[in-house]
């Protein structure tokens, strides 16, 4: 896979442009174009899909080897990166309803927007948009899912648990995401990185990343 020919491709292309027009108001973003915001998340991804925040030795070559896996002829890092370009690709929708066309985003009277539906609905717009970068269906899937399953652990999902202990907090983590719990994870890592509520808890997710049983492998079985 050309990585860097396919980001630029996606970064110049005419629907990606569009989301310098979609400006976001939130704890997180701070009149923030949905564009830059994506540029940003990708600019991060790619820093730290080496693993450079994962202390622990064994945490880090566990992280390592998952994210260097070949999937379907690349490195499963480079369809993550890809994924980070791509998760908020939802916020460019418009709502049809009862003959009128609306912006998905929401902006109440204190100017603070939300865009709701934005993780599912972009998913569903990913194969359309990824099929002219030369990429498999199978990594366009992949992409997809992430895409979808991006906020698993956005928004109120850490601060609700800070009486659990890292072992408690693992183990929910891992039955979530539909089992991508490292991609989405990983995702929701760079996505938020600079934002201010982030850095309250994010020593803890730095803590998850660097404890090995987060990549022990998990089936669940009916015996």
């Amino acid at each position: 896979m050309d990585l860097e020919n396919i980001i630029s491709k996606i970064i110049q292309n005419r629907l990606f442009l569009r989301l310098k027009n979609v400006v976001e108001n939130s704890p997180f973003h701070d009149h923030e174009k949905v564009y830059d915001h994506l540029i940003k998340t990708k600019d991060i991804a790619q820093r730290e899909i080496k693993g450079k925040f994962i202390t622990n030795l064994d945490a880090k070559k566990l992280f390592l080897e998952y994210v260097n896996q070949d999937f379907d002829g690349c490195k499963r890092a480079e369809i993550m990166i890809i994924a980070a370009l791509l998760h908020d690709i939802g916020k460019i929708l418009y709502v049809k309803q009862r003959g009128f066309c609306r912006s998905i985003k929401i902006t109440d009277s204190q100017e603070q927007t939300t865009i709701p539906g934005h993780e599912y609905w972009g998913s569903t717009i990913a194969d359309n948009f990824l099929n002219e970068f030369k990429l498999t269906s199978e990594q366009i899937k992949y992409i997809s899912s992430i895409i979808r399953l991006h906020d698993c652990f956005q928004g109120p999902y850490f601060p609700s648990k800070t009486d659990w202990n890292l072992e408690k907090i693992i183990n929910d983590i891992k039955s979530r995401a539909e089992g991508m719990y490292i991609e989405s994870m990983f995702n929701n890592f760079c996505d938020v990185y600079n934002s201010i509520p982030f850095q309250s808890y994010k020593e803890t997710v730095i803590n998850i990343f660097n404890n090995p049983s987060l990549y022990e492998p998990r089936e669940y079985i009916i015996p």
